[in-house]
């Protein structure tokens, strides 16, 4: 439940320390800094900040009109499934001197806090009090903009030891391959951490749910189906051995797919057409990605590129079968 890493890390409730900071070149401007729990529905979005953008609903009583401004639906969406209030870091808040608390960062998370808790759910916030509009500005891009990106092996690593079940399972299913995970990519190690999620995600659509519906772990998959990533590790290895240019998240994607359209694929055929068997010269991953990009309307990224790939490997498959074919990933019917 992140929007930013807060820059500073507090310890107790309502710690305050004064601190001057310049305001403009010929005067400076004490702003004082505390840390204080605020109702989610006392948390406003100022219209003419770019923040405005993030976000588009105030639940606050009397708190005047929304911004009409596209939010990012998706990442909010993202924040809901993900909802742990233990885990919710405090919002940057500027305390104006209207007496509003206007959000500097958070406002995805507070809008997530708002529908999951209600308005008067008590959120930790670090606020300044007595900032010009340029320093409000600041610590929003300070907290948007000039951060450093986390990269995905990154957030997978702590995540192992936070518990989470996914990445739990991922990690568990490479591992029965006598595979690991890492930041990059090796002979024995696989570096496409979002290729390896999305592919898990591929399997949690056919699991079984609680009443709630959350996933029961470890997951039930319906019979006829069994966890995807040990199957397509087994298709990419038999085909082009332990090397690093097989476990390139475009292709593990790809192969994913066939193998979730199609649960009874043949798995030594798959291997094989991949491999380019019977052709005068073998398929390689290359191979395979410069075609994908052929068939992409502008290039695309690896997993756009993923679906056109799917769609040749399955072409492959099918050449010379009168019978059994394959299913194009998105097709409802066979041919």
């Amino acid at each position: 439940m992140v929007d930013s890493v807060s820059p500073d890390h507090y310890q107790g409730v309502n710690v305050a320390r004064t601190a001057t900071v310049p305001a403009q070149a010929e005067a400076t401007k004490t702003v004082r800094k505390f840390y204080e729990q605020i109702r989610v529905g006392d948390l406003h979005v100022d219209q003419t900040l770019d923040s405005a953008r993030l976000f588009g609903t105030n639940t606050a009583e009397g708190a005047g009109p929304a911004t009409q401004r596209k939010k990012d639906a998706a990442w909010t969406a993202r924040l809901t499934k993900m909802w742990d209030p233990f885990a919710l870091l405090p919002a940057i808040v500027s305390l104006r001197e209207d007496g509003q608390y206007y959000l500097l960062d958070g406002q995805h998370s507070t809008e997530v806090a708002v529908e999951k808790e209600g308005p008067d759910f008590l959120r930790d916030c670090m606020v300044y009090e007595g900032l010009s509009d340029e320093q409000e500005a600041k610590l929003f891009l300070a907290a948007n903009r000039d951060r450093k990106a986390v990269k995905p092996f990154d957030i997978f690593r702590v995540s192992i030891t936070a518990g989470d079940p996914r990445n739990t399972r991922i990690l568990a299913e490479v591992e029965s391959c006598d595979l690991g995970i890492s930041g990059s990519t090796s002979a024995n190690k696989i570096g496409a951490v979002q290729a390896l999620t999305s592919i898990a995600v591929m399997d949690e659509k056919h699991a079984v749910r609680d009443e709630s519906g959350s996933l029961i772990y470890p997951l039930i998959l319906p019979e006829g189906r069994s966890p995807l990533i040990p199957q397509v590790l087994q298709v990419v290895e038999d085909a082009w051995g332990r090397n690093p240019a097989t476990w390139e998240g475009i292709m593990l994607r790809a192969v994913a797919m066939v193998l979730d359209r199609n649960p009874d694929a043949r798995l030594d055929r798959l291997s094989k057409k991949l491999a380019g068997h019977g052709k005068r010269k073998p398929l390689t991953v290359a191979h395979w990605k410069e075609s994908s990009i052929s068939n992409t309307v502008g290039g695309g990224g690896s997993s756009s590129r993923s679906t056109p790939l799917a769609k040749l490997i399955v072409n492959e498959y099918n050449d010379g079968l009168t019978e059994h074919l394959l299913i194009h990933p998105g097709r409802l019917d066979k041919d």
